[in-house]
């Protein structure tokens, strides 16, 4: 006899299969049904994951798209907002997007976007966290990113892109040639999805690594001497972007 896993996952791959093995007719007609209202919970929930990319390619091209998904990478979660989590891969392979390069990376913001509201809370790190601090304290500090933060690496324009299609903006879509990455990170107000360009994105991305705030400022200048770090840092933390120092500064209250 199946053990119940093994039930679970034989029907899982009925429902999947391109054509249903022949069964009684009424058991056939039942099967196609249910399969049909599986597959559409499922791209319903796709649909509400990746809001951006269905407003980019229309119905009809995100429902084949979501199909064929669903039948290569079916979920076993029972939370709907972790429901296709390898979307954003499947579409880089996708041969109908190979002429649409910015898609995946618009997806990923999509993705990362649900990832930063259903992060932990936790307060994020004030401004005033580092007054008082001389430079060298400063400099051998290190940030942890809050648990709503996230990091994207795009090209393509696609931080522009999905700007403009997920706010609605209905002006023309001005793109320039320089690549963005975004910052995703989490205000009162709600998720903010902020571009970055290369400096920006290298220089949080060495935070990320636990690199103290000393080494990750000698790589952007060593990128441009120019890099204006206080503004840079100022901008982070007003973004939220951090939930943690160490060494605690003794001017902590």
């Amino acid at each position: 006899m199946s053990t119940q896993a093994e039930f679970q996952s034989e029907f899982t791959n009925y429902l999947l299969a391109e054509r249903l093995p022949i069964m009684p007719p009424r058991m056939q007609a039942a099967m196609t049904v249910y399969r049909n209202t599986v597959m559409r919970g499922w791209i319903d929930a796709l649909a509400a994951n990746y809001p951006t990319i269905l407003k980019l390619v229309g119905n009809e091209w995100f429902e084949a798209a979501a199909s064929e998904f669903c039948r290569r990478h079916h979920s076993n979660t029972p939370v709907l907002a972790e429901l296709g989590a390898s979307f954003p891969s499947f579409i880089a392979e996708f041969p109908p997007a190979f002429d649409l390069p910015y898609l995946s990376e618009v997806a990923n913001i999509d993705r990362n976007w649900m990832k930063s509201n259903f992060a932990a809370d936790t307060a994020s790190l004030p401004v005033s966290i580092f007054q008082g601090l001389s430079g060298d304290q400063l400099m051998s500090t290190r940030l942890q990113l809050h648990p709503a933060t996230r990091l994207v690496a795009c090209k393509h324009s696609a931080v522009s892109i999905w700007l403009h299609n997920f706010h609605n903006n209905v002006d023309e879509l001005t793109i320039d040639d320089s690549d963005q990455d975004a910052l995703i990170t989490r205000l009162p107000e709600g998720i903010v999805v902020t571009p970055l360009c290369m400096i920006e994105f290298r220089f949080l991305t060495e935070i990320q690594n636990s690199k103290a705030l000393g080494e990750a400022a000698v790589t952007a200048l060593g990128i441009n001497p120019e890099f204006p770090l206080a503004a840079t840092l100022a901008k982070l933390i007003n973004l939220g972007c951090f939930a943690d120092v160490s060494p605690k500064p003794r001017t902590q209250t």
